[in-house]
């Protein structure tokens, strides 16, 4: 049985590391930023890092995405590389720099993939609704719950695409190592990523990063799937879930931000671990939901945590 951890990361290091500000630690966002991103790293040129992109498209036809391929220019033809696979990769592209990058480029340099939209916005909610949200037991897209104007369940959908074509593609570029190739997503990202530790069985990836993750979505809809999910396909998955313990107050209350967010991530990873899946919980004090998408992403590239 796997024991389950929690880490405490001192707000300091998170202060130092991504160079937040204490304006910026005290203040609550409800929803994201959605203004329109300026050129990233992989259209200005980068130092240390050599991008390629490729477009896909969903099995509907619905929704078009952009894919980043980051490979070192360190790297070495032939040698298997670890990688991390990055949901909201448009949001993702406009917070690296070649600071963050020169970094990374001195340890055991990680292959970067972000699948994003092919867009300019950080963040396209609809579209994101649909691809990162479990369906329910119909197995069908069907309107969101808490805002019906959107629609979601396209989880499985979203995973054929990145296993079947996505992965494919980064593999015809670079060796990957199978022991290290991470997968990362916040918010609906995070329950995304969830949802593909529990229905996928043949290990396309061999660690989880949720971070922040909805786990109140749909009447907890992932956790209500955690307890029907068969033990025997959980063991020794590898991952982290990453969560901020500021609560937002009632007057700028997110409809889908989670009142009981410590104690829901809390249980959902005693309750992984008592199925076998290595499961450990970060905490970053004073962080906010939205805080989390930076804080959670720079921890991982940052101390390589994968």
């Amino acid at each position: 049985m796997s024991k389950v951890a929690v880490w405490h990361q001192p707000i300091m290091c998170c202060v130092l590391a991504l160079g937040l500000s204490m304006a910026n630690m005290t203040t609550i966002y409800a929803k994201p930023d959605l203004r329109p991103l300026g050129a990233n790293i992989a259209e200005q040129g980068s130092a240390y890092y050599q991008f390629k992109t490729q477009k896909f498209q969903s099995a509907d036809q619905q929704r078009n995405y952009q894919v980043w391929l980051g490979i070192p220019k360190n790297h070495k033809k032939n040698q298997q590389s670890a990688a991390i696979f990055m949901l909201d990769g448009n949001s993702v592209m406009s917070r690296l720099n070649d600071t963050v990058l020169k970094k990374l480029s001195e340890w055991d340099a990680p292959v970067l993939v972000a699948i994003g939209y092919q867009s300019n916005l950080p963040f396209e909610s609809a579209a994101r609704s649909v691809d990162y949200t479990p369906a329910d037991e119909t197995g069908k897209i069907m309107p969101d719950p808490r805002n019906p104007e959107r629609m979601t369940g396209g989880s499985v959908q979203f995973c054929e695409l990145i296993i079947h074509q996505i992965q494919p593609w980064v593999r015809q570029q670079v060796a990957l190592d199978p022991q290290r190739t991470a997968l990362w997503g916040h918010s609906y990202g995070g329950l995304f990523v969830l949802d593909t530790l529990l229905n996928t069985k043949d290990q396309p990836f061999s660690h989880y990063f949720s971070a922040s993750p909805s786990l109140s979505w749909a009447d907890a809809r992932i956790l209500n799937a955690v307890a029907k999910t068969d033990a025997a396909q959980l063991q020794h998955k590898k991952l982290v879930v990453m969560e901020g313990d500021h609560v937002q107050s009632q007057a700028r209350f997110s409809i889908n931000a989670d009142r009981e967010m410590i104690q829901n991530n809390r249980q959902l990873v005693q309750d992984l671990a008592h199925k076998g899946v290595d499961a450990k919980l970060i905490l970053y004090p004073h962080l906010s939901h939205g805080q989390v998408f930076q804080a959670a992403l720079m921890d991982v590239l940052n101390n390589q945590l994968f």
